[in-house]
C-alpha cells in the first residue's frame, strides 16, 4: 500500500470512521439477522414436511420384501441408485417414523450439509461461526428445497449427496495443495465414499469423476501424492456398479431417445453460460462481502495457480453433472439435480473470493473496504426494510401465507393418514389439497385415477384395495 493512501485513510475525520466502523457493524449484524431468519423459516417447514409420491413406494418395498431385498430389487427393475435406495428403505420401513416423524430427513439433512460446509470452509484455516453461518445459509439458500430438502426420495438422492461431495470437494483441495498425508486409512475412507457417491445420482456420478480425472493427471506430473488414483478407480469402479444396474435398461427403454453427443457437449458448456455465470458472480460478490464484514481469523491465503487450477476442476465438473442430464433429457433436467450445480458454483466462488480477500492484507485498506461493504450493506438494509414496509404482498406477505399453507397441508395429509389407517382393506376417497400457490413442503399428489402408480404406492403402503382424489364435481 503506498504511504500517501495509508496518510489519506489516518487523514479521515475520526467521525467519518465512526460512521463508517458503525455501517460495517450494521450490515453485518443484519446479515446475520437474515441468517437466522432464513433457518429459522427452514425448520419451521421443515416440522411440517410430509411423505409423498416415491416415498410410498419404496415404504412398501421395504415392508413386503425387507430393507435390503428392496434394494436389490429397485437395483434389478428400476435403477442403480443403491445408496439413497437404502436410505429410503430404511426410514420409510417404519410407519411411525414415516408418517409421525418425516422432519427427520430435512433435520439431518441440514446437519450434513453443515457439517461439510464447516469442513470445506477449515481448508482454509476458516473457523468463525459468524462467517460459517453465513456460508451455509448461502448454499441453502442454493439448495432446491422442496425436492432436495424436504421430500425424502429427493433429498436421500441429492440432498445427502451433496453434502458427502462438498466433504470430498474438501478432501482433494487438500490433497491438489500438497497438504494432506495420504495414509491407507485416508485412502480406504475417501476411496469407501467415492464408491458410495458414486450411487447416488448420474449428476454427481460424472461430476466427481471429472474433478478427479485431472487432479490424478496433476499428483502423477508433480510425482506426489499419486495414491489419489485409487479414489478416482474406487469412484468408476462405483460408476460401473451403478451403471450396470438391470434396472437402468428397462427404465431407459420407455424414456425418449438421447440426443448427439457432440450436440450434448455443445449444449451443456453453453446452459453453464446461460444460468450459472451470473449467479456465480452474485456468490463471489457476496462471499467476498462476507470476508470483508466478518474479517475471519487464521484464514490461509491460497496460491493464485492453486485457485485457479481447483476451479477449473470444478468447472470440468459442473460441465459434467450439466452434460448427463443434456445427454439424455436435452435440458437441465428435474430442478433437484440443481442442488449439485450450485453447489459447485459456491465452492468456486468460495476459492476465488478467498484469494482475493487474501491479497489485500493492509489493516487500513481492509478497514477502507470493509467500511465501503458496511455502507453498501446497509443501504441494500434500509431499502428492505422500506420494501417490507410499503410492498408487503411482494415480500414478507407470502412467505408468512406459505409457512400458514405448510401448516394446512400436514393437518389435509395427517386426516388423511388416519382416515387411510382405518380404511385397511377398503377403498378411500379423500379430498385434494387446493391451495394456491403450493406450499414450499408440497410435493405430488395422489390422482383421480385409482391406476396412477401415485395411487398405486399409497393404496399399497397403507393396505387399500385402490385410493382416487375426490373431483370437485362430486
Amino acid at each position: 500500500m503506498k504511504i500517501e493512501e495509508v496518510q489519506t485513510v489516518r487523514a479521515l475525520p475520526n467521525g467519518i470512521l465512526n460512521i463508517s466502523q458503525g455501517s460495517t457493524a450494521l450490515a453485518r449484524n443484519g446479515l446475520l439477522a437474515i441468517a437466522v431468519l432464513f433457518l429459522l423459516w427452514i425448520f419451521w417447514n421443515a416440522f411440517h414436511a410430509v411423505p409423498s409420491a416415491d416415498d410410498f413406494c419404496y415404504g412398501f418395498g421395504a415392508q413386503s420384501r425387507g430393507v435390503f431385498q428392496n434394494v436389490v430389487t429397485e437395483y434389478l427393475t428400476w435403477g442403480g441408485r443403491y445408496t439413497p435406495a437404502l436410505l429410503i428403505s430404511a426410514f420409510a420401513v417404519s410407519d411411525e417414523v414415516l408418517l409421525h416423524h418425516y422432519y427427520i430427513v430435512p433435520l439431518l439433512i441440514l446437519a450434513l450439509n453443515f457439517l461439510a460446509a464447516r469442513h470445506f470452509l477449515s481448508t482454509a484455516g476458516i473457523k468463525n461461526a459468524a462467517f460459517l453461518l453465513l456460508f451455509f445459509v448461502m448454499l441453502m439458500a442454493t439448495f432446491r428445497v422442496r425436492e432436495s430438502l424436504f421430500w425424502l426420495a429427493g433429498g436421500a438422492t441429492y440432498g445427502v449427496s451433496c453434502a458427502l461431495f462438498l466433504a470430498l470437494i474438501a478432501e482433494e483441495l487438500r490433497i491438489f495443495r500438497g497438504n494432506a498425508a495420504l495414509s491407507r486409512k485416508r485412502i480406504a475412507v475417501l476411496s469407501l465414499a467415492s464408491v458410495l457417491l458414486a450411487s447416488f445420482n448420474e449428476t454427481v456420478m460424472l461430476a466427481h469423476i471429472a474433478l478427479l480425472f485431472p487432479l490424478v493427471i496433476c499428483c502423477f506430473v508433480r510425482k506426489t501424492d499419486r495414491a489419489v488414483a485409487c479414489i478416482l478407480a474406487a469412484a468408476i469402479i462405483g460408476a460401473v456398479i451403478s451403471g450396470a444396474a438391470p434396472g437402468n435398461f428397462l427404465r431407459a427403454a420407455t424414456m425418449p431417445q438421447h440426443i448427439n453427443v457432440v450436440l450434448a457437449v455443445w449444449s451443456s458448456l453453453k446452459l453453464i453460460l446461460v444460468k450459472y455465470v451470473a449467479s456465480f458472480l452474485v456468490s463471489l460478490l457476496l462471499v467476498y462481502c462476507f470476508f470483508a464484514l466478518v474479517k475471519p481469523r487464521r484464514e490461509i491465503a491460497f496460491p493464485a495457480r492453486v485457485v485457479f487450477g481447483f476451479s477449473v476442476f470444478l468447472v470440468l465438473a459442473l460441465w459434467a453433472s450439466i452434460f448427463a442430464r443434456t445427454f439424455v433429457l436435452n435440458d437441465l433436467g428435474p430442478e433437484r439435480a440443481r442442488t449439485i450445480d450450485f453447489m459447485l458454483v459456491n465452492a468456486m466462488a468460495f476459492l476465488i473470493a478467498a484469494h482475493l480477500h487474501a491479497r489485500r492484507r493492509p489493516a487500513d485498506q481492509q478497514k477502507r473496504k470493509s467500511a465501503l461493504a458496511g455502507a453498501l450493506f446497509a443501504g441494500v438494509t434500509v431499502l428492505v426494510v422500506a420494501g417490507f414496509i410499503f410492498y408487503p404482498n411482494h415480500t414478507w406477505r407470502p412467505v408468512v401465507e406459505g409457512m400458514t399453507a405448510s401448516a394446512d397441508l400436514k393437518s389435509l395429509l395427517s386426516a388423511r393418514f388416519a382416515a387411510a389407517g382405518q380404511a385397511r382393506g377398503k377403498s378411500l376417497e379423500v379430498a385434494g389439497y387446493t391451495h394456491e400457490p403450493k406450499p414450499i413442503t408440497f410435493f405430488n399428489e395422489i390422482k383421480a385415477s385409482p391406476a396412477e402408480w401415485e395411487n398405486v404406492c399409497f393404496a399399497r403402503y397403507f393396505g387399500l384395495t385402490e385410493v382416487r382424489l375426490r373431483t370437485k364435481s362430486e
